[in-house]
């Protein structure tokens, strides 16, 4: 970050590059921390948790028990063009779509959220100033009372009768990116590249685990990674 400031400083070829580190680089505003954390997330937010959620999808869409789940994805993955508009992907792809929801639902890539308070208030209770309050996504969206019997199931259909929340009571039930204005700015991009992504595979390739009808187990790390290896045998589709 700093050689970059320099060579904008130095008035050379970097000052007129548009790439985001230059781009950030020219905002005075910005310190280098700033900059930093910035790019931080968008390599960590914007890579890690869209290929831990297609890779979740694909392992649970291959288990045995989802062959029908597979069946309908497979056929609805054939149907999708190579031009397809990005604003058209949840209405070409709505079985792809509810793959994506559950899949974010049963394993967002991003286990636990913090918020700290910018002032005192009261939720319930009292809550200071500067108090880190955090939630888990992973329970919130296994919680029966908002899920149902079925909470624990991987059924991406719920998604298809109620596309907005999925048959819970409120979009609260279902928080893989956040809410509100501190809701993780690639919620759109995000969605869109799990959805068009697994679709995508799903319609060129054959996918074989050698660990197809195991449980999915994970670690945790930054992000929800899976927690043990499998080996995927790739073939292409005729």
């Amino acid at each position: 970050i700093a050689y970059r400031r320099r060579e904008l400083d130095d008035d050379g070829a970097a000052a007129r590059s548009s790439d985001l580190l230059s781009i950030l680089a020219r905002d005075a505003t910005l310190e280098d921390a700033d900059i930093l954390y910035i790019l931080f997330d968008l390599i960590i937010a914007g890579s890690d948790t869209t290929a831990s959620t297609i890779a979740a999808a694909l392992f649970v869409l291959h288990e045995p028990r989802h062959a029908a789940a597979l069946d309908r994805a497979r056929a609805e993955a054939a149907t999708l063009g190579d031009d397809l508009a990005l604003d058209a992907v949840r209405d070409e792809l709505p079985y792809h779509t509810g793959v994506a929801r559950e899949v974010l639902r049963l394993f967002p890539p991003v286990p636990f959220i913090g918020r700290t308070s910018v002032r005192a208030t009261d939720l319930g209770g009292a809550v200071p100033e500067g108090a880190t309050m955090c939630w888990s996504p992973w329970f919130l969206g296994r919680d029966p009372a908002a899920w149902g019997s079925d909470a624990s199931e991987f059924r991406p259909a719920r998604w298809l009768d109620d596309p907005v929340t999925g048959g819970a009571p409120t979009t609260f039930s279902w928080l893989p990116f956040g809410a509100g204005p501190r809701g993780c700015l690639g919620t759109r991009l995000g969605l869109t590249e799990s959805i068009v992504g697994t679709a995508r595979i799903l319609r060129d390739f054959d996918l074989a685990f050698d660990r197809a009808g195991e449980e999915l187990s994970f670690k945790y790390d930054l992000t929800l990674n899976l927690g043990a290896s499998t080996t995927c045998t790739v073939s292409p589709r005729g």
